[in-house]
């Protein structure tokens, strides 16, 4: 079940890959950009605030210790995150 880039992403925030490959700097925005190809999300890009968002959401609900190897994250960022408790 395949879904268009319209379907994931409600915004018009997407540019293709080869849009991307040419000039990454120029597509960043304020709110997520869904990088495409062939019309589906290969990937996306996030300002650093709302990846720091998510990723402290993300340890909210799940083992900070997990969210850390899943996305290769530093010990600072743990060390912020946990708050000086032992993880």
């Amino acid at each position: 079940m395949s879904k268009s880039i319209k379907q994931l992403l409600p915004a018009e925030n997407h540019v293709t890959l080869r849009e991307f490959s040419r000039g990454p700097a120029r597509c960043f925005e304020d709110a997520p950009v869904a990088v495409v190809s062939k019309g589906r999300p290969v990937g996306y890009l996030l300002s650093p605030e709302l990846f720091e968002t998510l990723t402290f959401l993300m340890a909210q609900i799940k083992d900070p210790v997990l969210v850390k190897e899943e996305l290769n994250l530093s010990d600072a960022w743990l060390n912020q995150v946990v708050g000086g408790q032992d993880v």
